[in-house]
């Protein structure tokens, strides 16, 4: 990122007012008005790259752990159940696999459910927006194991949706979740990881309803595996 120049201060003697009569501005002053400048740019830059921003700086080394738990505390099938009519308890865990992404499987669970996130949220990142009026946040957790070659981007290999008791959907609000600080960008064959999607919801929304994971964003969401939220 290119940060602006310290402004170069005068090097010929002045008394109380420059050569155009002007008092001159001394270089303290530029010093510290430089300094300002590239404090703004810094926020902006966190502002409009935050989340890339913690994921870059935190990134990590590929093949070290995130977290020492596979994840799952529950079932581990050998295959993912697709359809609201085939929905699993929290904690089961199944595979995700999505060979135009990369070459292996995904074994994940969906741990935990926060229904109101919203002060964890405003921590993990200044720049997260705040809920609108009536709104609050709520995030769900997913524990989870790369098995394959190479490695896995953890930003892009699976796509979380919340589906309320009413059937609303909700997507994906891209704040960044406290979990975002620990999450590595990419991690290799054998490594775990947990990682936390955060959706913004009806203040009064009840609990209950379903988190829905597939493969890539988009696709229909009855041939994703549906975890009971609840």
């Amino acid at each position: 990122m290119d940060q602006p120049s310290l402004r170069t201060p005068r090097t010929e003697p002045m008394g109380a007012d420059g050569p155009d009569g002007r008092r001159p501005r001394s270089s303290r002053t530029s010093f510290y008005v430089s300094i300002g400048c590239v404090a703004v740019i810094l926020g902006l830059v966190l502002g409009v790259g935050g989340f890339f921003g913690v994921r870059a700086v935190t990134g990590g080394d590929p093949t070290q752990s995130a977290t020492t738990d596979p994840g799952g505390t529950g079932e581990s099938l050998e295959s993912a159940p697709a359809g609201k009519g085939a929905a699993v308890p929290l904690g089961t865990s199944f595979p995700v696999v999505s060979p135009d992404e990369y070459v292996g499987e995904v074994q994940v669970a969906v741990t935990e459910m926060d229904w109101d996130a919203t002060a964890e949220v405003a921590e993990a990142n200044e720049y997260n927006d705040a809920p609108g009026a009536g709104e609050k946040y709520m995030t769900t957790t997913l524990e989870a194991t790369f098995h394959g070659e190479g490695t896995l981007s953890t930003t892009f290999w699976v796509s979380v949706t919340y589906v309320a008791e009413d059937g609303t959907e909700y997507g994906d609000s891209y704040a960044i979740t406290p979990l975002d600080t620990q999450l590595p960008w990419e991690v290799a064959d054998g490594t775990s990881f947990s990682q936390q999607t955060a959706f913004l919801i009806p203040e009064d929304a009840p609990e209950g309803g379903h988190i829905v994971l597939t493969p890539t964003s988009g696709a229909d969401l009855a041939t994703g595996t549906w975890v009971t939220a609840a």
